[in-house]
């Protein structure tokens, strides 16, 4: 009887042991995880807004290349917040090497699995499109994602609302026609409506 209970009270201190063991172990690996996140918050908060630089520069059309502190003075150089009366706002980008203006909106529209968030410019008459970058979306890979691939971005550059999407493969010379992506009919029309509505708002807000 004894010995029964001695191998209980062994038994409950390895299981007490191994408990303590895990909790210790697992604690040791959230402060190091919690340690690492902290260390790299300002490097990792300094790549996204280069990443979101990067976008302005290449939707107004200027050149988003170049070491990141070449491209921050750039951006510095180059580009204000502009306010309109209803407190929404767009930036404005001077760029000295091309000696044009363009208007650039951050907008967001519902795609295929969640909001698509685009980059847009226009030129500075508020009729055609410099440039069009996508910096956050849910779209299917292989599919509604390839809106990120060049061939579909690069064909909006000088193209004027309002937009029409067609048939991949079959756009004409109009300036109004873009290529949409077979199997994504939901993404390409919500490209179309966040383009559209862009250059709606552009006109009735920052015409000169």
């Amino acid at each position: 009887m004894i010995r029964g209970i001695v191998n209980k009270v062994a038994k409950t201190r390895e299981r007490l042991f191994t408990v303590f063991f895990m909790f210790a172990v697992t604690l040791v690996f959230i402060a190091a995880v919690s340690a690492l996140n902290l260390a790299t918050a300002d490097i990792v908060a300094r790549n996204a807004n280069l990443f979101m630089q990067r976008a302005v520069m290449e939707a107004a059309d200027m050149d988003p290349s170049g070491s990141p502190e070449d491209v921050i003075a750039r951006y510095e150089a180059a580009v204000r917040e502009e306010t309109f009366p209803d407190g929404s706002s767009y930036l404005c980008v001077t760029d000295p090497a091309i000696g044009a203006n363009a208007y650039v909106f951050v907008r967001t529209g519902a795609g295929l699995w969640g909001q698509i968030t685009a980059v847009v410019g226009v030129d500075e008459t508020i009729k055609t499109l410099t440039g069009v970058t996508f910096v956050k979306h849910n779209e299917t890979p292989g599919l509604g994602a390839r809106i990120d691939e060049a061939w579909f971005k690069e064909q909006f550059e000088g193209k004027r609302g309002p937009l029409r999407c067609v048939p991949e493969g079959t756009r004409s010379a109009s300036l109004n026609e873009f290529d949409g992506i077979t199997g994504a009919t939901i993404t390409s029309r919500a490209v179309e409506k966040i383009l559209n509505d862009t250059f709606a708002e552009a006109r009735r807000k920052a015409a000169p």
